[in-house]
């Protein structure tokens, strides 16, 4: 054989060995649905080889099952506790291991996955699992197992001093566990087939508000406070006072930020804790859930009011109430009619309320450069008498007539807001102006047709009579509970009381 026949077969053997080379590394390179784990492929002792996607899946997910029953041992220094995984919200991705033992083996050159496919061959490939634990669930029960060796840390606070003026209280750190090197800690000792066991260490946690955050505030004391009185006696409607009341204490307000009266205090439901008790509807008192909320609404109105914030939105009741003067109240329905207000400074505003004694107190603090000397004053420009109503009452005697309900007048009020700083006048503002409905008076007139008696034959003239004496009665009702007799006409209040003439009747929500 010459030497130019023996290079032409040897290059023909050369390109079959490539080619058989290229067949044999490419083989089941590229995915498919069909596509198998090559042989030596394994996670957490569970061998993938031979399998494809589904089958894998499926062992993954038995795999996980068996994990989540898994308890670690949780220790710190002397102490040790038991972790569930299952409580950990613990997740074994699935579809991420799949993916990595389907390409274990078909990756980079040609040489590359020769090179990998020995190693699988002879020794094996033990991938690392992903794991995921849901920092929340597993922070929360790792907080539960070790509460002993933890501290909280203390936010700093604003003080409330007796004349009114703010400090701060300092904040302190606390000790907490270190989550992520935690995290790590629990995915080594599970993927080391060991025991599982890990060591905590702790870090420190700092407050969530300094006094530093705080002191930029510049909450300094206070811009305007009101009171209201109500019946302790009346146990749902107080209750329903406190509830909202709270929903409002210690609350933050940004500059030039708006509070909505029915966003923070939310839906008046039995869900949220509220009772039955008299609301007004139609221009009458009925048992509603949430009765008494209207008292919270009006009390803090009149707080922004001597407070000099602005007035985005308010409404006043269909009937005066008694816990206020006439043309100070401030009715809202949820999703209805609201109170809204505007954190017109350029500081925060922090709100206080206190319920006590039969008292309703909100106070509202902030920057002191912002107060002013503030006074309220309301005037009835129009009096509107009620109308009466005659209705037939079949139970009564014919032409008999009782007053069913007494009625009342309607008023229409306006309302001023003066700013005083230093005794010189800043602005006089017109506020939200009241209209309050008349209530009808209702007279019942009998129509009850009686039979004249049948008479009887006369009697001696000496018959003699009885004198019969008639008790004067009870000429008038005196206001209920749910209602006061007040004075009406206009009115001057600066937060300490105020004054009125003429008559009107005032109901309570």
């Amino acid at each position: 054989m010459s030497g130019k026949a023996a290079r032409v077969i040897t290059s023909i053997i050369l390109a079959a060995a490539v080619i058989a080379l290229m067949f044999f590394l490419t083989s089941g390179f590229f995915s498919s649905a069909s596509e198998k784990v090559l042989p030596g492929v394994e996670v957490l002792g569970v061998k993938l080889g031979g399998l494809n996607r589904e089958e894998g899946t499926e062992k993954l997910l038995e795999l996980e099952k068996n994990l989540r029953g898994t308890r670690v041992t949780l220790r710190y220094e002397d102490k040790s506790w038991q972790l569930l995984l299952d409580e950990t919200g613990f997740d074994l991705k699935e579809n991420v291991m799949m993916d990595a033992a389907l390409i274990a083996g078909r990756q980079g050159s040609l040489y590359q996955r020769w090179q990998e496919r020995r190693m699988l061959n002879r020794a094996g490939l033990s991938l690392l699992p992903a794991i995921e634990f849901d920092r929340d669930k597993l922070a929360q029960r790792v907080r539960e197992l070790c509460a002993d060796i933890l501290v909280e840390p203390r936010d700093a606070a604003f003080s409330i001093n007796r004349d009114d003026t703010v400090t701060i209280i300092s904040g302190k750190d606390g000790v907490d566990v270190d989550f992520d090197l935690l995290e790590k800690d629990l995915v080594a000792t599970l993927s080391s087939g060991k025991n599982p066991e890990v060591t905590l260490f702790t870090v420190t946690r700092a407050p969530a508000r300094t006094a530093a955050f705080l002191e930029s505030m510049n909450v300094k004391g206070l811009l305007g406070s009101y009171t209201t009185r109500f019946d302790p006696s009346m146990t749902s409607r107080t209750y329903n006072v406190s509830v909202a009341a709270k929903a409002f204490d210690e609350m933050l307000v940004l500059p030039g930020h708006e509070v909505s009266f029915n966003k923070v205090v939310g839906p008046r439901s039995s869900e949220a804790g509220y009772k039955n008790a008299p609301v007004i509807v139609n221009n009458e008192f009925v048992d509603g859930l949430g009765g008494g909320v209207c008292q919270v609404s009006t009390t803090l109105y009149n707080a922004v009011l001597l407070a000099n914030l602005d007035i985005v939105k308010r409404t006043c009741h269909s009937l005066p109430v008694s816990y206020v003067p006439i043309g100070r109240d401030a009715t809202v329905v949820y999703d209805t009619v609201d109170l809204v207000f505007r954190n017109n400074t350029d500081s925060y505003l922090y709100l206080k309320t206190y319920i006590g004694s039969g008292q309703l107190t909100v106070k509202i603090y902030g920057n002191t450069d912002y107060k002013r000397d503030v006074t309220i004053n309301t005037r009835i420009t129009q009096e509107i008498e009620p109308q009466i109503i005659y209705e037939t009452d079949p139970n009564l005697p014919l032409g008999e007539e009782v007053v069913k309900q007494e009625g009342s007048k309607g008023f229409r009020v306006a309302a001023e807001r003066i700013v005083k700083k230093n005794g010189v006048v800043e602005k006089k503002e017109a506020l939200p102006s009241s209209y309050y409905s008349p209530v009808n008076k209702i007279i019942a007139v009998g129509s009850m047709e009686q039979e004249l008696p049948q008479i009887a034959p006369s009697t001696p003239a000496s018959e003699t009579f009885e004198p019969v004496t008639h008790s004067p009665g009870n000429q008038g009702e005196p206001p209920g509970p749910e209602q006061d007799e007040l004075p009406a006409g206009s009115v001057t209040d600066n937060g300490s009381g105020f004054s009125t003439r003429g008559i009107y009747r005032q109901q309570r929500q």
